[in-house]
C-alpha cells in the first residue's frame, strides 16, 4: 500500500474543515431564519407636536425603527399597564429606536400633561416621544396609517378608562416608515417579541 503523502493529507483535513464550517453556518441559518415581515402600511405626513412642545413630522422618524401605542394620561388602567410595557422595552432597545405613544385624548393630553405622565415611567425624550395635536391629525395617523382602533366613547360623565376605546397593541415600524408588524399588549411575551422584531429590522433593507 502506498504511503499517503503530507500534501494530500492536508487537503483532506482542510476539506473536513470547511466542510464542518459549511454544516455549522447552514444549521445557524436554519435556526435562525424568520419569514420576511410584511409591510402593513406606510406613514404618510403628519404634523405633531411631542411632550417637550416640539414639532414632530414625518421626517422627524427618518432612519429611525418605530414602535408606537395609543394611550392617554387620564386612564387609570390598560393604558398604564402598556406604558409600563412600554418602559420597559425602552430599557432594552439598541440604538436607532425611537418609542411613539400617541394619545387618543389631545384636548386634555397637552405637552405639559404628557411630559408628567412621562416621568412616571422614567421616559427619556430621546427615546420615547408622547405626542400631541389635532385631534383629526392624530386619529388619522393612529386608525390609518398604524391600524389601531381609537373611538370616543361620547359618554364624558362615565368611568375615566371608558373615555376612549383602543387598541392595547404595538405597531413596529422600519426605518422607512413602513409598519411591519403588530404584537398585542396582552400576549405573555409580548415585550420579548416587540424587541425580538426590532431588532430583526435593524438589518432589514
Amino acid at each position: 500500500m502506498l504511503p499517503i503523502s503530507r500534501q494530500r493529507i492536508e487537503r483532506l483535513l482542510w476539506g473536513v474543515l470547511v466542510a464542518g464550517i459549511a454544516i455549522v453556518c447552514g444549521a445557524f441559518a436554519l435556526a435562525t431564519f424568520r419569514p420576511r415581515l410584511p409591510v402593513i402600511s406606510e406613514l404618510k405626513p403628519f404634523s405633531l407636536t411631542n411632550q417637550l412642545a416640539e414639532p414632530v413630522q414625518l421626517g422627524s422618524l427618518h432612519g429611525s425603527i418605530c414602535v408606537a401605542n395609543v394611550v392617554f394620561s387620564r386612564c387609570p388602567t390598560q393604558c398604564r399597564k402598556l406604558s409600563s410595557q412600554m418602559q420597559r422595552i425602552q430599557a432594552g432597545i439598541p440604538g436607532g429606536v425611537r418609542l411613539l405613544s400617541l394619545t387618543a385624548d389631545p384636548e386634555y393630553d397637552t405637552p405639559q400633561v404628557l411630559a408628567r405622565y412621562g416621568s412616571q415611567y422614567e421616559a427619556d425624550p430621546s427615546k420615547w416621544w408622547f405626542l400631541t395635536g389635532p385631534k383629526k391629525d392624530l386619529y388619522r395617523l393612529a386608525i390609518e396609517d398604524l391600524k389601531f382602533t381609537v373611538i370616543e366613547s361620547g359618554n364624558p360623565g362615565g368611568q375615566l378608562e371608558d373615555l376612549f376605546i383602543h387598541s392595547p397593541v404595538f405597531a413596529i415600524l422600519d426605518r422607512r416608515g413602513r409598519m411591519r408588524a403588530v404584537v398585542q399588549g396582552e400576549a405573555p411575551n409580548a415585550e420579548e417579541e416587540v424587541l425580538r422584531i426590532v431588532k430583526s429590522l435593524r438589518f432589514a433593507p
